[in-house]
């Protein structure tokens, strides 16, 4: 079974989207003194990307109802003998 493009294009995308997170430019947007809940913000921004990463990577990897394109005689019968087919 060949599954089609649609995980390739989620992987590409959150791929691209971490990157954009994980640079030091955006990282020092919130690198401030202030702290919250006793945390300072930029761990709370740099743990909260990493568990959103790994949640979008457990939700892009459970198989779901994606369609899906069968090769060729992979769901044939092959008890059948001759010409004759089953009830399809």
């Amino acid at each position: 079974m060949i599954r089609t493009g649609r995980k390739k294009e989620w992987s590409i995308l959150l791929f691209v989207v971490c990157l954009i997170a994980f640079v030091p430019p955006v990282i020092s947007l919130f690198d401030v003194p202030t702290l919250t809940f006793g945390i300072p913000i930029s761990y709370l921004y740099m743990f909260g990307i990493w568990a959103a990463v790994i949640a979008m990577t457990a939700l892009g990897a459970r198989r779901g109802t994606e369609k899906a394109v069968a090769l060729p005689g992979a769901g044939r019968d092959r008890g059948n003998s001759g010409g004759e087919r089953g009830n399809e």
